[in-house]
C-alpha cells in the first residue's frame, strides 16, 4: 500500500506539471487581450503595450512560464493583475467558505443518500422503496439553478424569510446565521448527487444481501441490524463512495453558480471573475490548485476502497 501511495504521489506530481503547461498555453491562445480588457476599447495602442509590458505578456513564453513555476516553488502565489490583492490572500478569504460549503453538501449527501438507499432496498417494494425512488428520480431531474432560486424566492414570497445574503457570517461569531448562510446551498448541491447515491446504494445492496455470506449469517441468528450494518452494509458503499469522491473533487474548485446565486465568496466565484476578465494569475493558480485538489481527493478514495473491502490490495 505504501509503494502504491508513493507511486500516485509522484504521478500526481506529473500530472499537475502537465496541467500547468496545457493552462498556461491555452490562456495564452485563447481570444481576447488582458490589456485591452483591463483598459476597455477606447484605449490607445501605446497604452495597451505599456499594460502588456507591466504584466510581462510581451515576454518570451518560456521567461513567463519559468517566473510563474518559480513562484509557485517558492510559496509567492503572486498578485492578481487587475485587483491588485495577493492571491494567496485572496484564497485565504475564499478557501473556507468553500470548505464549509463543501463539507455541508457531502454530509447531506452521504445522510441522505445512504440513508434512503438503506432503508429502499432493506424494505424493497414497499411503499417507502417507492416513494424513496420517485423522489430520487425528482432529484436527479431538477437542475440546481431552478431549485436554488425556489430555495431564495418561494420562503421570501410566503413568509418573508431570507438567509444572510451579501456578507459572510463566520460560524464562530453567529452559529445559526452561518448555518442559516451554508446550509440551504449545501441542501441544493447534494440533491442530484444525494439521489445518485440512494439508487447505487440500493441497487449495490440488493446484490450483496443475495450473496452466501449473508444467507449464512442469517443463518447463525443474528439480528438483522446487525447483518445489514456489519456484514452487508460495508461491501456495497464502495460505489455510493465512488460518487462521493466525484462529487468532493467537483466542488472543490468551488459551486460557481450557486455561489453566485447565494452570494457566497468562494473559490467557484473567485475562479470565474479570473476567467472572464482573463486574469492569468488568478487562473493559473487555481487550476493548479483544483488539480492537485482532485488527485489527492481520488488518492484517497482508492485507499477508502481497501479500508471498506480487505480483498482489494494494490501492489
Amino acid at each position: 500500500m505504501q509503494r502504491f501511495i508513493v507511486r500516485r504521489l509522484i504521478l500526481g506530481v506529473a500530472t499537475v506539471w502537465i496541467l500547468s503547461i496545457v493552462v498556461f498555453l491555452v490562456l495564452r491562445v485563447a481570444p481576447g487581450d488582458p490589456a485591452v480588457l483591463r483598459l476597455g476599447p477606447q484605449a490607445s495602442e501605446e497604452q495597451i503595450q505599456a499594460e502588456r509590458e507591466r504584466l510581462g505578456l510581451n515576454d518570451p513564453l518560456p521567461a513567463q512560464y519559468w517566473d510563474w513555476m518559480k513562484g509557485i516553488l517558492t510559496g509567492d502565489l503572486g498578485v492578481s493583475d487587475f485587483s491588485g490583492v495577493s492571491v494567496a490572500k485572496s484564497i485565504r478569504q475564499r478557501l473556507p467558505n468553500t470548505l464549509e460549503l463543501l463539507a455541508i453538501t457531502i454530509f447531506l449527501t452521504a445522510v441522505v443518500g445512504i440513508g434512503a438507499g438503506i432503508v429502499s432496498a432493506v424494505w424493497k417494494d414497499s411503499l417507502m422503496d417507492y416513494l424513496v425512488r420517485v423522489i430520487a428520480v425528482l432529484g436527479l431531474s431538477v437542475p440546481a439553478l431552478w431549485v436554488a432560486t425556489l430555495v431564495l424566492v418561494v420562503p421570501l414570497e410566503l413568509w418573508g424569510y431570507a438567509p444572510p445574503i451579501g456578507r459572510v457570517v463566520h460560524f464562530f461569531d453567529n452559529p445559526w446565521d452561518n448555518l442559516r448562510q451554508f446550509v440551504p446551498p449545501g441542501a441544493v448541491l447534494a440533491l442530484g448527487p444525494a439521489a445518485g447515491v440512494m439508487r447505487l446504494t440500493r441497487s449495490s445492496l440488493l446484490e450483496v444481501l443475495r450473496q452466501d455470506y449473508i444467507r449464512t449469517a442469517r443463518a447463525k441468528g443474528l439480528v438483522e441490524r446487525v447483518v445489514i450494518g456489519r456484514h452487508a452494509l460495508r461491501n456495497a458503499l464502495i460505489p455510493p463512495l465512488t460518487v462521493l469522491g466525484l462529487q468532493t473533487s467537483a466542488l472543490i474548485g468551488g459551486a460557481v453558480i450557486v455561489e453566485q446565486i447565494f452570494a457566497i465568496p468562494g473559490m467557484g466565484q473567485y475562479f470565474f471573475q479570473a476567467i472572464f476578465v482573463k486574469d492569468y494569475t488568478v487562473v493559473q493558480t487555481l487550476t493548479l490548485y483544483t488539480g492537485a485538489a482532485v488527485i489527492l481527493t481520488f488518492l484517497a478514495l482508492d485507499v477508502g476502497y481497501a479500508w471498506l473491502d480487505p480483498r482489494i490490495r494494490y501492489a
